[in-house]
């Protein structure tokens, strides 16, 4: 498994290693504990062992090379070897694998590895909640009537933080009258009456999402029955059925459903798409998986963006919300 600290997921969640600005290739290998080829400097070894559940980590400032070396030394060549993402290992750590004996012996693992992802665990669990903890908490730093984007981010930030997230991701509508289209911002903006946050929190490698509408006046009632039926309709999703038939979970929305998403984690990235309105569903995710809903209204006043993390039911019950 390929790793990077764009694409930490995988690795982080059997090992408990999170490659801050660098990579490295994780090696699970039939029996015995994984192996981690690190392209990092042998001084944090002991660090990534203290921090870890691995049995070895080996140097490998040329990941591609060390993998080989790795596959002769310790498979057969006729065994077959598993890529998570094999579309998506880079070239120069792939090249040097194709070009060895193991070629013919690469195959996807993704869905293999898409199917013991979830449910989560009550480690994982535990992690998520507080992740969602420290989000809400960040929400209601926010000033109230800030005027430029920056204030928002400020707040955003040293609230998360503060409370011990390790990655804080805030994307804004800084004006849901003209646009509701959520960005990240590297530099300042001006913010409308209304405006919408998404904030996405890492809390020892677990992610959540959580996103709310701001308005800088007295909330509209219209707002209130959105955010009811948001709850209403993220704690009727179960493993039969993940799609939002929301319109059965507490009544018709207060407007018009213009957009959904449920996302979890599958793979190296931290978040993906399991299901949404643009798209068929992948395979159905099981009860007890940890996922994040998140949908805009088309409300009579204007639009109304909200997203949460949640525990998927079993069937005939309910999903259990974090926040």
């Amino acid at each position: 498994m390929y790793t990077s600290f764009a694409r930490p997921s995988a690795v982080a969640w059997l090992t408990h290693f999170v490659p801050y600005w660098n990579e490295a290739l994780l090696v699970v290998q039939p029996s015995g504990a994984p192996v981690l080829l690190a392209s990092f400097s042998k001084r944090v070894h002991d660090w990534i062992r203290s921090v870890s559940h691995l049995g070895e980590v080996r140097s490998a400032p040329d990941l591609g090379r060390a993998a080989v070396n790795f596959l002769k030394e310790r498979l057969p060549k006729a065994s077959s070897v598993g890529v998570l993402e094999l579309d998506a290992l880079p070239w120069s750590v792939a090249e040097p694998i194709l070009k060895a004996e193991h070629r013919a012996g690469l195959v996807d693992a993704t869905r293999l590895f898409a199917s013991i992802r979830q449910p989560a665990d009550e480690a994982e669990i535990r992690l998520a909640q507080r992740a969602a903890n420290i989000a809400a908490q960040a929400l209601v730093a926010v000033p109230p009537r800030p005027v430029r984007a920056s204030q928002v981010l400020s707040a955003l930030d040293a609230s998360a933080r503060l409370n011990g997230a390790e990655e804080v991701l805030p994307r804004l509508a800084p004006d849901l009258r003209a646009d509701a289209t959520l960005r990240r911002f590297e530099g300042d903006a001006p913010l409308g009456e209304r405006f919408a946050i998404e904030l996405s929190v890492a809390y020892k490698a677990t992610w959540i999402r959580v996103a709310r509408s701001f308005c800088s006046g007295a909330a509209p009632q219209s707002w209130r029955r959105a955010a009811e039926w948001f709850s209403l309709a993220a704690g009727s999703l179960n493993e039969a059925n993940p799609v939002p038939g929301l319109a059965d979970a507490g009544g018709a929305p207060p407007g018009r459903l213009a957009a959904w998403t449920l996302e979890t984690c599958l793979g190296s990235a931290p978040l993906s798409v399991a299901t949404c309105d643009q798209a068929p569903a992948r395979p159905a995710l099981r009860a007890g998986s940890l996922a994040t809903l998140s949908l805009r209204l088309g409300l009579d006043d204007g639009p109304w963006l909200g997203s949460g993390p949640l525990i998927l039911g079993a069937r005939g019950q309910r999903a259990r919300c974090l926040i």
